[in-house]
């Protein structure tokens, strides 16, 4: 019987994911607002969390595997809550669960509220403060919920792909300041699709998973010292910017369960991932 793949919030990682199973024969559904954005050969499935008639087309889509990764429309406590909680409620409602076998969310490392630069696990205590981290976990206490076999992967600060966010910043004197050492967690984009690609194809192969996995890259590094190489890299000054704000806590994911279950990076941690992502846009220019 065909394989089908259902990526709810089918963006970035969502396409590349849906690409590499396209390849191999499965049915790849993209659902997300704007379905014209979906690469050639996926099932389009027009979606919006802010319409839940929207949603019951979900009902006739038998899949064996689903992807829910959720985007807010802006930063704000309102847009996150109308996302990972009425959102996902609305999904959780109308999901077909007659052939699924597993559901991976896409998480993050904003529900951990450590800020002492302390190394944290899937076992660690998490009591986020910011709406964000707040959102997300209870996001996570939804899917638990629900019964559905369910994996929640909690990847660090996303980077890569076309974006140059970081080192615009570090071109313009942005960088933090190396007086307080303050931790900080990655992975590179296509290393977060590699994630889920192998936790879907160690599904397959029958081995089990666990409920929660942190992916994380294996470097976690102090914030300056990642601003610091870059700006070695650029060839520009490290000016530090008095009114830098660190946007998550300082702490240092332990990524061993992932590890342990086979996965190996492609860019274990920033000087090759951001040596990609820098040798790219030379080529693009």
């Amino acid at each position: 019987m065909e394989k089908t793949l259902l990526l709810i919030g089918c963006g970035q990682l969502g396409s590349a994911l849906g690409e590499h199973f396209l390849k191999r024969g499965w049915r790849v559904v993209g659902a997300r607002r704007n379905v014209a954005r979906l690469p050639d050969g996926f099932e389009p499935l027009a979606l919006d969390f802010r319409d839940g008639d929207s949603l019951k087309p979900l009902r006739e889509i038998q899949a064996d595997y689903v992807v829910v990764t959720l985007t807010p429309g802006e930063r704000s406590a309102e847009a996150y809550k109308a996302v990972f909680e009425h959102g996902l409620t609305d999904v959780l409602q109308n999901l077909n669960r007659d052939r699924l076998q597993r559901l991976l969310f896409t998480s993050s490392t904003s529900v951990y509220h450590q800020n002492d630069g302390s190394v944290v696990d899937e076992s660690s205590p998490v009591a986020p403060e910011s709406f964000s981290g707040r959102s997300v976990l209870a996001a996570e206490q939804l899917l638990k919920k629900s019964t559905l076999p369910t994996t929640a992967i909690r990847f660090g600060g996303i980077y890569g792909g076309a974006s140059l966010r970081l080192a615009e910043r570090v071109r313009a004197g942005q960088c933090a300041p190396r007086s307080r050492v303050h931790f900080s967690n990655r992975i590179h984009r296509d290393d977060c699709v590699g994630v889920l690609r192998h936790l879907i194809e160690r599904h397959e192969s029958g081995a089990a998973l666990s409920e929660c996995y942190l992916a994380v890259d294996d470097d976690p590094a102090p914030i300056a010292d990642v601003h610091k190489w870059l700006a070695a890299q650029l060839g520009v000054p490290y000016e530090c910017d008095p009114d830098y704000r660190h946007m998550a806590g300082s702490k240092r994911g332990d990524n061993r369960r992932l590890r342990e279950s086979g996965f190996e990076f492609r860019y274990p941690d920033y000087h090759s991932g951001y040596a990609a992502v820098l040798a790219s846009a030379k080529t693009q220019r």
